[in-house]
């Protein structure tokens, strides 16, 4: 299940008026007490926080994940495009998750059965719902995320808009330093890939997977 925490500016991105009626895929905050029962019964229920804003004519949606913090930034989406959202967002959080994996030298699977592994946790994504609701907490850290796209934007090389270059981006934002509500402080990154390697298969443990990250973060 994937459940989606729309800021009101992501609401009104995936909202359009027909004959004067407000037409939205997102939800109200309420609806979402019905689901409690049947998340449950999930062997997993990812959620995250989108905030939409703009830099010049382009829009720019960020997804955080609301537990690991792991951040993903969109430009250029269309608006009220929800089915090429999800297309968009699925496509690249796969790429980036085995780009990690690699990097730090994860055991994965043979082909054949890391297809069998993301096919299935592609399905576990079903189905996926949009509230009206945010966390404070998350939505500072994506005002951090977006504070450094400004910049690219404004100040360096420009926005990133190719998928190379937002994977890129993607991978710089998810390699700094973060801490909730004055917790220990932790890498998105580093608590992403500890939490989803099970599902590609990975034959690994928590502790050799942290290690296996921090070698390869010392390396870059």
């Amino acid at each position: 299940m994937l459940i989606f925490d729309c800021t009101q500016d992501a609401c009104d991105f995936f909202s359009k008026k027909v004959k004067g009626k407000i037409i939205s895929a997102v939800q109200p905050a309420a609806a979402a007490q019905s689901l409690e029962p049947d998340s449950a019964a999930q062997e997993r229920v990812d959620r995250w926080q989108l905030h939409v804003t703009k830099f010049g004519r382009l829009h720019v949606l960020l997804a955080m994940k609301v537990d690991t913090r792991y951040a993903m930034m969109f430009v250029g989406l269309k608006r009220n495009d929800v089915t090429g959202f999800l297309e968009q967002f699925t496509a690249r959080y796969f790429v980036e998750v085995l780009v990690l994996a690699g990097n730090v030298r994860g055991e994965i699977p043979p082909q054949a059965e890391l297809q069998r592994h993301v096919d299935l946790w592609e399905k576990s994504f079903q189905p996926v719902y949009f509230f009206k609701r945010s966390d404070r907490s998350v939505q500072a850290h994506i005002n951090d995320v977006l504070y450094m796209a400004a910049y690219d934007a404004y100040e360096g090389q420009g926005l990133p808009v190719e998928e190379s270059e937002l994977i890129a981006f993607d991978g710089s934002a998810n390699g700094m330093l973060r801490s909730i509500r004055g917790g220990d402080y932790f890498y998105p990154a580093e608590l992403e890939l500890k939490q989803v390697y099970p599902r590609l298969g990975m034959v690994m443990t928590e502790a050799e997977m942290g290690e296996a990250y921090k070698r390869w973060y010392a390396s870059t």
